[in-house]
């Protein structure tokens, strides 16, 4: 589980529960750019002889904005070590304090793997800087102190030589080590600061390390307010760690990563560290929602100059630089019925560019996008089967099946309907009435094929052939909220209510709260008895059913789901995608940035309708 996380867009980190940084993303936040895949950042104490790594200390981890802080206690010593991100320099600035009698010193072992692998690294010791630098190529990390270094040494990660060094407390000093490699730090002080600073050459390393150590504590405690100041707008404790966490995720470049967390990695060997334009997409809209819309302009620069293709659509997941990320989407699901995408990622992201628009009347950027959006809203016009007036064939948001979905008709619905506006503030009238008849067909077909009348529950998909419905897919799902997220349908509509009535008789967990996805989702089941559980609670699908709330003016329901996501959110204000339905706690990957969002915009609904 990950209790921390900094960032400034250039250079990330994530911490443990034993406040071990467990990756660093640079230059770029993407899976492609960790710079320590499977490391771990551990900190160690010697005192008066004996040396111990800190997970045997009692300890707090807690966060206020992107600052991270752990308090560890033992045999009456008091170690206080706080951690943030320049907002200006791709480095990690960590001030130590310790309050203890007894001779101490202060261990870090460093574990960089760079540039996605841990073959060919180089890690020295530079007496000039008095510093351990690790580098490969043009990705440069060096780490210092406010302090002389007491001790230091590098070696092979492979052979274990530097953390059995580390274990006795006095270190071997060794120089340079080249391959497979990791080093350590020693600091005989009780109060200091240690530099993490990354660069793209050795000069470029030395002058950020010159420009953070003369000032170090002027850059913490500004940096250190830059956060706090950013959400201070808003009352609610996890609306402002939303805001910073949202925020941090978006790159330099406008990649806007599903999670960095990479625990997922033993289960598939790959992470949620790419672009998921529907999850990415989301995520800006809550923060436009907010007011932070200077943050988005950079998404959208990347997704409609960069990720969208010349056919109009957009793929499954990006690397961070734009190229295309791995995918489970069979190549052979390209005929005349479907497509090997997930077609609600592009009707997404032209709904959430027009809330956009209106949020910020951002004309600028709608010129610049406008040929762009006009080639996503024809596919989405054309990529219909005629007869049945519905989209052909993608996969779902889950990303499991092929078919035509409630919640991509919906979306599609949305984004014809905001590319439709936006024409009309340009005077496009044609294709204006184009997309806005489409999308008006599109609503009659949605409720004429795809609600079954007897269980009064739209079906999640049907698998459609030559105009002609082959198959439905019964089971009870919350993505066919989709309905009502996109406002598709008036929430008072009997097919809505009826719907979302059976979505929570068949869905809801009633052992933690919290709405599963779908009947019997497998998807990071845990070991125990799930009989008459439906599947792990998610915060995304729990946030929707307190959006239709806010829609119905239940606004107490709202209220009681917005507090249970604060409870089931880590001590340090982290959301993770599921939790547990036997005790609460994270489930996959944490923080989801997605889950983040929804909660945000949940919050601001209901602030907006009281």
């Amino acid at each position: 589980m990950r209790l921390g996380f900094l960032s400034n867009g250039k250079i990330a980190a994530l911490y443990d529960s034993n406040f071990y940084i467990k990756s660093i993303y640079y230059p770029y936040l993407g899976q492609q750019y960790n710079q320590s895949l499977n490391g771990l950042f551990r900190v160690g104490i010697w005192i008066d002889g004996n040396f111990e790594w800190l997970e045997s200390w009692d300890k707090t981890i807690s966060m206020e904005g992107l600052s991270v802080s752990v308090k560890a206690i033992k045999d009456g010593t008091n170690v206080e070590i706080r951690d943030v991100i320049s907002m200006s320099h791709p480095a990690i600035i960590r001030k130590v304090k310790i309050n203890g009698d007894g001779l101490y010193r202060v261990i870090f072992y460093n574990d960089f793997r760079l540039n996605g692998n841990d073959v060919g690294d180089t890690a020295l010791y530079d007496p000039s800087s008095d510093s351990i630098i690790h580098y490969k190529q043009n990705t440069w990390f060096l780490v210092s102190s406010s302090q002389q270094l007491y001790e230091y040494t590098t070696g092979r990660r492979d052979q274990g030589t530097v953390i059995n060094d580390c274990n006795d407390g006095i270190l071997s000093k060794n120089p340079i080590s080249q391959g497979s490699v990791d080093s350590a730090i020693s600091i005989a002080s009780k109060d200091f600061y240690v530099y993490i600073i990354a660069g793209n050459n050795y000069k470029d390393v030395l002058n950020k390390l010159t420009i953070i150590k003369n000032e170090a504590n002027k850059h913490m405690e500004r940096d250190i307010r830059y956060w706090k100041d950013l959400s201070d707008v808003f009352d609610n404790k996890l609306v402002k760690q939303s805001i910073a966490i949202i925020i941090g995720h978006i790159g330099k470049s406008g990649e806007i990563p599903a999670s960095l967390d990479t625990s997922i990695l033993k289960f598939n060997l790959d992470t949620y560290a790419y672009i998921w334009p529907r999850d990415a997409s989301l995520t800006a809209i809550s923060l436009d929602i907010a007011g932070y819309y200077s943050f988005t302009n950079k998404y959208y620069d990347l997704l409609f100059n960069k990720l969208f293709t010349d056919e109009g659509y957009l793929y499954q997941k990006y690397n961070a630089d734009g190229t295309y990320g791995s995918t489970w989407h069979p190549w052979t699901s390209k005929t005349k019925n479907s497509l090997n995408i997930q077609e609600d990622e592009t009707s997404t992201s032209l709904y959430a560019y027009y809330i956009h628009f209106i949020q910020n009347k951002d004309f600028d950027s709608l010129r610049d996008y406008y040929e762009t959006i006009e080639n996503g809203a024809n596919f989405l016009s054309e990529f219909i089967d005629e007869k049945l007036k519905l989209p052909l064939m993608s996969y779902d948001l889950w990303e499991e099946r092929l078919g035509v979905h409630t919640y991509t008709v919906s979306s599609v619905i949305a984004g014809l309907r905001s590319a439709s506006l936006l024409a009309k503030y340009l005077g496009d009238w044609n294709n204006e009435e184009k997309w806005g008849r489409v999308y008006k067909d599109m609503i009659k077909s949605l409720k004429e094929h795809m609600f079954d009348k007897e269980r009064k529950v739209y079906y999640k998909s049907i698998i459609i052939d030559n105009g002609k419905i082959i198959d439905y897919d019964k089971t009870v799902d919350s993505s066919i909220m989709g309905i009502t997220i996109f406002d598709v349908l008036d929430p008072n509509d009997e097919t809505v209510i009826s719907s979302i009535d059976k979505i929570k008789e068949t869905l809801w967990v009633n052992t933690t709260g919290g709405l599963a996805r779908y009947e019997n989702d497998y998807y990071q089941r845990l070991q125990g008895n799930y009989e008459n559980i439906p599947g792990n609670p998610w915060i995304i699908t729990t946030m929707w059913l307190a959006q239709y709330y806010v829609k119905i003016k239940k606004l107490d329901e709202a209220r009681k789901l917005i507090k249970w996501v604060e409870g089931v959110s880590t001590p340090t204000g982290l959301l993770p995608e599921q939790i547990s339905p036997f005790d609460g706690s994270p489930v996959s990957v944490t923080p989801l940035l997605w889950s983040h969002a929804e909660f945000l915009k949940t919050y601001l609904y209901l602030i907006n309708t009281q």
